[in-house]
């Protein structure tokens, strides 16, 4: 995803509230980043970046950024419930560019309502993204905005419990957040071939534009298209009886830590992106998504599968490939 502007807020237990902004190092430039749970890789923040360069800016600027104790009115704590609510006015917005405010929450919260309002439209609630964030053990809110006027303002208002236990199992949903990410469609039909091609090389899913679809299952182009080859979903209907799904994520969890140790070459990183989105597939009980994830991981990654002796993954490996 490509952003001229990035504003982090890290929350912590005692109600300081650190607060960072971000925008691109040289004028005309651009953000690229990858949401949380996209990558196993260490990060400092609620993003991963795709330039070095950026990823140091980040690390820097948000260790040294303001931090300040949100006012009682704000932020309190009653019969085991926190609460806390701010408003933004003004964010930057471009007509062919996105900004994201994310929001980390406490260590081990575990949020239990989420509201973030149009302030001007009573009533008029914003979609967001929420992800659990298992390395840094926080939920983490994104919002993307965007405006058609050149400027974005919300009101975010959280209520959410402490505990440690229940953290690694839970789970947030309501109406208006998805738990999977941000999807941001709307927006890319916008973008320069150029900026086209380094998201689709960057982020390991497919990218999808108004009139242009470019995934690993290729013959469909434009939402009229029909493709000439199986898609995922029959590729996974023929597979599904032999192939057990949660026995499908641990062994490609396995395997991403096998491909860590042996990569070497930039497209190795992609296929291990590849393998950590169909693990996440396989755990959300999503097969054809899954399949479709390893197509794009490529024989490299069947070659060490096989041998490493992970035979579930090296056989949905084969049939994203149509080699059985």
């Amino acid at each position: 995803m490509m952003l001229k502007a990035l504003i982090v807020e890290q929350l912590d237990e005692d109600g300081t509230l650190r607060t960072f902004q971000m925008q691109p190092s040289t004028e005309g430039g651009e953000i690229v980043v990858a949401f949380a749970d996209e990558y196993d890789e260490q990060r400092s923040g609620p993003f991963h970046f795709l330039d070095k360069n950026d990823a140091k800016r980040f690390e820097q600027g948000f260790a040294d950024c303001r931090v300040r104790k949100v006012g009682r009115a704000y932020f309190h704590f009653a019969n085991g419930i926190f609460h806390f609510e701010a408003k933004w006015s003004g964010i930057p917005t471009e007509r062919q560019w996105l900004s994201y405010y994310a929001l980390s929450l406490p260590e081990f919260a575990i949020p239990v309502r989420l509201s973030i309002a149009d302030p001007h439209r009573p009533g008029k609630e914003y979609g967001r993204a929420i992800r659990r964030d298992d390395a840094r053990r926080r939920y983490v809110i994104y919002l993307e905005c965007s405006s058609s006027i050149g400027r974005f303002d919300f009101v975010i208002s959280c209520d959410f419990e402490i505990n440690e236990e229940r953290f690694l199992a839970s789970e947030y949903r309501d109406s208006k957040t998805a738990q999977d990410g941000p999807e941001g469609d709307d927006w890319r039909h916008w973008l320069n071939p150029k900026q086209q091609k380094a998201i689709n090389n960057f982020f390991v899913g497919e990218l999808h534009m108004r009139d242009v679809y470019s995934a690993g299952q290729a013959g469909a182009m434009g939402p009229g298209a029909q493709a000439n080859q199986m898609t995922f979903q029959q590729i996974w209907n023929q597979v599904q009886g032999t192939l057990n799904l949660p026995a499908l994520a641990g062994e490609l969890e396995t395997l991403q830590k096998a491909l860590r140790a042996e990569a070497s070459e930039p497209e190795h990183e992609l296929a291990i992106g590849a393998v950590a989105a169909a693990s996440t597939a396989a755990k959300q009980g999503n097969g054809p998504k899954a399949i479709e994830y390893l197509k794009k991981a490529g024989k490299w990654t069947l070659d060490v599968s096989t041998k490493i002796g992970t035979d579930i993954a090296a056989a949905a490996l084969k049939s994203s490939m149509g080699m059985s």
